[in-house]
């Protein structure tokens, strides 16, 4: 298993943590400058739709009516001018007239489907809108992001003008519109519409792309930023880590290793390595190790000396006891020889023998009765050999001559 250094360990650490910091650090400050730049495209998009609804409202409430009454006299009926009688017509150039003053990109259109002009007709998803908001009536605004040609924009549609039954003379047939109008539009475009038919929308569209690119460009400079932040504190900790933590701890180890290679430096203080409190403390501890470990050492090898001489005492002592014993067991074994010795060659009768009186038989355990020589040749190792004592053969002598007899040595 590789193994790792506490300096590779801290340092992972640090850049980990500060890297994971940073990439958090720099992903919400270009959230936060994205949310900003969709907030202040939300309030351009309130501005324009508030000073073009006002243009469309003094329009219709001021100028078109004003200017109806003096005309009324001596305008033709197929007269039709959009300069002044389509606030629509003047929402568009006015539009135009900003853009230029102001080199503005922001894009506003008042859209519908089958327009009377083509500049204000519906693309597909403006054409989307009025279809849905044609069937929801509750639908009034719907604000989106989008992105066009790989650009976002911000986009805010608005539901438009409903037909006014004022509003058909110019919408609902060709033969009822002014003919100057007609010949303007051509005889197709904006008609057939019905009385209250929504009709148009509001497209506001608010560019990002270049608020996303500050925020891009924000977002890449502080990271630029953080890294060199992050150079300068990793070498700065680095140094300050290498002279308080990392050089004492290399000095304990050297001084470990040592005592391992020689044991005689136990016991030995090493000077003080760090003003860190907790190296000085470590320091201590380890003094103190040293010299304990060197006492008990010194007190372990005097107690192997004296029970190295105990040992060897007793063992002497003991080997002096085994000779005895050897000595005793050979003594006990030439007695123990003399004795078997001594009992092969005696045997003995014991007990009680019943023996006549007058025939001197023995009576044996199987009630028979033999003849005293016989039982003692059986039941020891002597043997007998006949002979006669003088006083019997005395008596024997006597006996004879009473009787008349020969001799008995004849």
């Amino acid at each position: 298993m590789p193994t790792i250094t506490t300096r590779k360990m801290f340092t992972l650490l640090h850049v980990s943590l500060f890297l994971i910091v940073s990439a958090a650090t720099i992903f919400t400050v270009n959230h936060q400058q994205r949310a900003q730049a969709l907030v202040v495209a939300q309030e351009k998009a309130r501005l324009i739709l508030d000073h073009n609804l006002a243009i469309h409202s003094y329009f219709s409430n001021q100028l078109k009516p004003q200017l109806f009454q003096l005309t009324d006299l001596y305008r033709p009926k197929e007269y039709f001018n959009p300069v002044w009688m389509s606030s629509t017509y003047a929402v568009r150039e006015i539009d135009l007239y900003n853009k230029a003053f102001s080199n503005s990109d922001f894009y506003y259109k008042e859209c519908a489907i089958n327009a009377r002009s083509p500049r204000n007709e519906a693309d597909p998803v403006e054409r989307a809108f009025l279809e849905e908001t044609r069937k929801d009536p509750r639908l009034a605004v719907k604000s989106f992001i989008r992105e066009i040609e790989g650009k976002p924009y911000f986009v805010v549609m608005r539901r438009g003008e409903s037909m006014e039954k004022s509003c058909l003379r110019c919408h609902s047939t060709p033969g009822a519109a002014p003919a100057d109008m007609v010949a303007r539009y051509g005889p197709e475009r904006s008609f057939s519409r019905e009385d209250r038919e929504l009709v148009s929308a509001i497209s506001i569209r608010i560019p990002l792309h270049e608020a996303y690119v500050n925020a891009n460009k924000l977002s890449f400079e502080l990271c630029f930023l953080l890294l060199a932040i992050l150079g300068v504190s990793s070498g700065a900790q680095f140094l300050v880590m290498n002279r308080m933590l990392l050089n004492p701890l290399a000095v304990l180890r050297d001084r470990t290793d040592a005592i391992l290679r020689d044991e005689n430096r136990l016991g030995q203080d090493i000077p003080e390595l760090s003003r860190a409190e907790e190296l000085k403390e470590l320091t201590v501890t380890f003094n103190q190790l040293s010299r304990h470990l060197r006492k008990e050492k010194d007190g372990l090898l005097e107690q192997v000396k004296e029970r190295t001489a105990a040992l060897e005492s007793a063992n002497q002592a003991l080997e002096e006891d085994v000779r005895e014993r050897e000595q005793i067991q050979q003594e006990l074994a030439a007695k123990v020889a003399q004795l078997q010795e001594a009992l092969a060659k005696v045997r003995t009768l014991e007990g009680i023998l019943p023996i006549c009186s007058y025939c001197k038989k023995i009576r044996t355990d199987e009630e028979s009765w033999q003849q005293l020589e016989q039982y003692i040749s059986e039941h020891s190792d002597a043997h007998f050999s006949h002979g006669i004592c003088p006083s019997c053969f005395d008596q024997l002598q006597e006996s004879y001559k009473k009787r008349g007899a020969r001799d008995p040595e004849e």
